[in-house]
């Protein structure tokens, strides 16, 4: 198991995904992570609860994702379970980026509340600051808890409304 470790980003403070990118380290470029000091090629912005900025590693980034969610409970079983959800959040994160820079007018996604355990997520895209639409999709993502895909998914797209009907 990959235990949370002490860098030089504080773990008692929550952070959020400002942006993600990529740079090719073999063109001379990437840069330090600010938390581990590692080269990086991909490139996570991340701020604190006080504005400050960072650009991270995308390994620190799904620690501190994980650890989000964890600082209240420092639960080992728990750190599993969402160390496993991470990968599915990220690659559904993707085609949300996907779809949103496909239609602009795209301001939200609002989740469907499941009445019944299932792998199948229901969603809404919100256009133009909309709060209700009937444009919906789904997402299957086999294992995943709600309230922690929308916590991330909300971490990942600051800008983007997500609420949860």
């Amino acid at each position: 198991m990959k235990t949370i470790i002490k860098r030089n980003l504080a773990l008692d403070t929550k952070y959020v995904v400002i942006d993600k990118k990529y740079i090719p380290i073999e063109n001379g470029c990437g840069l330090g992570c600010d938390n581990c000091g590692k080269l990086i090629a991909n490139i996570a912005t991340v701020k604190n609860e006080n504005g400050e900025m960072f650009s991270i590693g995308f390994d620190c980034m799904e620690t501190l994702l994980i650890n989000n969610s964890l600082l209240s409970t420092n639960d080992i079983v728990e750190y599993e379970r969402i160390k496993k959800m991470i990968p599915k959040v990220i690659r559904f994160a993707k085609t949300i980026k996907e779809q949103v820079n496909n239609c602009k007018t795209i301001t939200g996604i609002k989740f469907e509340k499941q009445t019944y355990s299932s792998d199948w997520f229901t969603f809404y895209w919100l256009q133009n600051n909309e709060v209700n639409s009937r444009n919906n999709d789904n997402v299957k993502l086999k294992e995943m808890n709600l309230d922690f895909l929308i916590e991330t998914i909300k971490n990942i797209f600051p800008k983007l409304q997500i609420i949860e009907a």
